[in-house]
This record gives C-alpha cells, structure tokens and sequence, in this order.
C-alpha cells in the first residue's frame, strides 16, 4: 500500500498544524517561502494534505517559522 495513502490522516493533520503555526506568527505562503526556502505551492500542497514531505523540509520549515518540530507536531 502506498505511504501517502496509509497515513492520509496523519499528513493531512500535519498539514492543518503547519498552516495554524504559519497563521499564528501572521505570515502567508510566500512570506514562509522566503524564509524556509520552500516554494510556496509546494508549501500549499503540504497545508492541504496533498504531499508528503521528507524530514529536511520539516527542519526548514520550523526553522523559518522558529518553532521546535515538536510543536509541528503536537495538536492543540
């Protein structure tokens, strides 16, 4: 069975944790593009459950948006 499927849940759940973390430090897509070096669509697909990322784009991530990947993680 193909991961991204099996784990439909998680990754859409991490998705809707990186927008609410983007959201909460008042920033949009292309402003976490500019700071993490990710491209904004891919970014988009990523919030939307659409794509599943490898662990060096989660570091970046939580860097540009200076927060642990513990908290990328954790549901409030």
């Amino acid at each position: 069975m193909d991961v991204e499927k099996r784990y439909t849940v998680e990754i859409e759940g991490f998705g809707k944790r990186l927008r609410a973390l983007r959201e909460e430090k008042k920033l949009s897509q292309l402003d976490l593009e500019l700071k993490s070096g990710i491209n904004r669509t891919e970014i988009s697909r990523i919030e939307n459950g659409q794509k599943n990322i490898e662990f060096f784009t989660i570091v970046k991530l939580a860097t540009a948006l200076d927060t642990t990947l513990l908290q990328l993680f954790i549901v409030d």
